[in-house]
């Protein structure tokens, strides 16, 4: 792998990394000011939802030529809530089960999708595209190579070692 295609990959993970931990942060916040206690939405013990860092790299791609912000923000909450809505279902089929629930939320549709998320998810994306993303890439370029790689590696290690040690204990 070339010089180029490496930084190109790291940015695309450091990305995924801040996305996924953005909507465990924002899942955690949602749950408590919605249920009025805390529980954790990660996914294998670590503070991610890796659905927001594929959901938010898969935004970009789509809407990278959008340069409207309200179209950026319509468009990504609409297209975020109708992959949530899609999934619902899906996930329902498949696991006989309804894997989250939307019913405590004003403006809610069947408890699958809410009005309140797609306005956060529309937020979230534009924040994301139009901030975010552009800054890693700044910053990865910035870095020195060695330093970004040794960085990623220890990011990696520590979570691999957090899942382990769930497991074992």
């Amino acid at each position: 792998m070339n010089k180029q295609n490496l930084l190109k990959a790291e940015i695309i993970y450091t990305e995924f990394v801040l996305a996924s931990f953005t909507g465990w942060v924002y899942e955690i916040i949602a749950t408590y000011i919605v249920c009025g206690g805390y529980y954790d939405r990660g996914i294998l013990h670590l503070p991610m939802c890796p659905i927001y860092g594929f959901g938010m790299l898969i935004l970009s791609y789509i809407l990278v030529n959008i340069k409207n912000p309200l179209a950026l923000f319509v468009l990504s909450g609409g297209i975020a809530t109708g992959f949530e809505l899609f999934c619902s279902y899906v996930l329902e089929h498949i696991f006989r089960m309804q894997l989250w629930t939307y019913e405590p939320w004003p403006l809610n549709f069947q408890g699958r999708i809410s009005l309140v998320s797609s306005v956060v998810f529309g937020l979230l994306a534009l924040i994301f595209i139009k901030g975010v993303a552009p800054f890693t890439e700044k910053m990865c370029h910035a870095v020195r190579s060695l330093v970004l790689h040794i960085s990623l590696i220890i990011f990696t290690a520590v979570c691999i070692v957090i899942q382990v040690s769930a497991i074992v204990c």
